[in-house]
């Protein structure tokens, strides 16, 4: 009798697995390379606590976003701590799963492979995903679950399955409470879906959504009270609808303050190929392809129109990465576009360009300083440790929460202990002249850059000197808002 060999893979799984290998790549590889920005050091140093209870009642007043990423966070700190690599594997492995599910969620609606497959490429050498996908925050979740809750939708939309609906709505009640924007994208697949054929079963589903809803009212009614989010709304709407684009389309980090940072190949050039991708869906996709392609785009478009009614309408939070929700319905598209069976190699060679032009700018953020989140890490590292004589001034909005976890600190309450050294960190034109502003015991001993946009500035008095708190709380010492880094308080002296 002879022995059966083994059946080869197909082509297209092989294709799927180089595809997520290079993913898990591009977001495993580099995860220790950059220091915690601001918002990762608020999630490690401020919202996740030694118990659950705790944490839980830290994220309304700490975070503009409902609690399940941070409770998530909480359980995989408990193994190995709160370092960069491990809390941000946690979002590397949504990231690289995120992968898969897309390719799927391409094939449900249905979709050709090859559109599915370069659906899949998009999300691998996204820039922002992967920025996404190396960073302590809700984001990279939010992005595998809301592809989760489009995957069953597009399940359920085609053959009408309670089962599939059941997994909708509980997969998007689970999104819903990492981020509330994954209710733009949840609100068009549900009115498509109770317009369906199985009207009774979609309404059922939705349950799950309105209960956590509910759950999550009073959470974002207190955040908003906090205005923790305030900040998106201060600059143009034009401009923060670019950038979103400029995500999309592979041409922006995950930062989104400043201008944004170009590389050598011009924003233009991927813009013109998702154009071009939208064009060959329209013009030489087959009904199936367009109706497939037509689905997602009425998702995505509708996730977007909501979001900036949401702005129009006073709740203006519309930025990029609030929008990654969106994303997986619209890179989908792309997909559907580059991937049309009539397009011949066309699609295909527009789509690799696309990712390439993705992959040199994800490659541009691990090589240029400049379009890396800031090294505060270094930055601790230069100051080296505080004593109740030596204070670390830095800026508000961008450096105090990092410093304050790599230096194990807090901030400064009333005016501290008479001091010998007083470390800035900040902007080197401000560290130059602050020695005016200063007792004149102090003198500069030092400066020297230690991130791409701040400069540690020391100062050293031959004795100590009282300095009073709204002295150290000037801005122009550091160039900005300032907050004043001590050492923690120590145990009480035993009675």
């Amino acid at each position: 009798m002879r022995a059966r060999l083994p059946r080869p893979v197909p082509p297209h799984l092989v294709l799927l697995g180089g595809i997520v290998l290079l993913g898990a790549v591009l977001r495993f590889s580099t995860l220790g390379l950059q220091s915690y920005r601001y918002d990762e050091a608020v999630t490690v140093g401020r919202v996740l606590h030694a118990n659950f209870s705790d944490t839980f009642a830290a994220v309304p007043r700490s975070e503009s976003t409902p609690p399940l990423y941070y409770l998530l966070a909480w359980a995989w700190s408990k193994p190995f701590g709160t370092g960069e690599v491990w809390m941000r594997s946690l979002s590397a492995l949504a990231g690289t799963a995120s992968i898969v599910v897309v390719y799927l969620g391409a094939l449900s609606l249905p979709l050709p492979r090859r559109a599915g497959l370069i659906a899949a490429a998009a999300v691998a050498v996204s820039p922002v995903l992967i920025w996404f996908s190396q960073d302590a925050r809700a984001y990279a979740l939010v992005f595998l679950l809301t592809a989760l809750s489009f995957l069953f939708f597009a399940r359920a939309r085609r053959g009408g399955s309670g089962r599939d609906l059941a997994w909708w709505g509980g997969l998007s009640a689970l999104a819903l409470a990492t981020h509330y924007f994954a209710g733009f994208v949840i609100v068009p697949e549900a009115v498509i879906l109770l317009v369906g054929r199985n009207r009774r079963v979609a309404a059922l589903a939705c349950l799950p959504i309105v209960a956590m809803g509910a759950l999550l009212a009073p959470i974002a009614i207190e955040q908003t009270e906090h205005a923790h989010a305030s900040w998106i709304a201060e600059s143009p709407i034009e401009s923060r609808l670019e950038r979103a684009g400029a995500k999309l389309v592979g041409s922006d980090n995950g930062d989104e303050h400043g201008r944004r940072q170009g590389v050598a190949i011009p924003l233009g050039v991927p813009a013109a190929l998702a154009v071009l991708a939208a064009a060959l869906l329209v013009w030489r996709g087959d009904p199936e392809e367009r109706r497939g392609g037509g689905l997602a785009a009425l998702v995505g478009g509708g996730a977007i129109a909501l979001a900036l009614l949401a702005a129009a309408t006073g709740h203006d939070y519309f930025d990029g990465r609030n929008l990654l929700p969106a994303f997986v319905p619209l890179l989908i598209v792309l997909g559907a576009g580059f991937g049309v069976r009539r397009s011949g190699w066309a699609g295909p060679a527009a789509a690799a360009a696309f990712c390439l032009c993705s992959l040199f700018f994800t490659i541009e953020i691990d090589r240029l300083p400049r379009l890396q989140r800031e090294d505060l890490r270094n930055a601790a590292a230069v100051a080296g440790p505080l004593r109740r004589d030596k204070v670390l001034v830095t800026q508000r909005y961008s450096a105090n929460q990092p410093l304050r976890y790599y230096l194990g600190a807090d901030f400064a309450a009333t005016t501290p202990p008479p001091l010998r050294e007083i470390v800035l960190v900040g902007s080197a034109a401000a560290g130059r002249h602050a020695g005016r502003l200063l007792p004149p015991a102090f003198h500069r001993v030092g400066s020297r850059p230690v991130s791409y946009n701040f400069t540690l500035t020391r100062f050293r008095a031959s004795r100590a000197v009282r300095v009073p708190l709204r002295r150290l709380e000037n801005a122009a010492l550091i160039g900005g808002p300032a907050s004043v880094l001590v050492v923690p308080p120590g145990p009480a002296p035993a009675s």
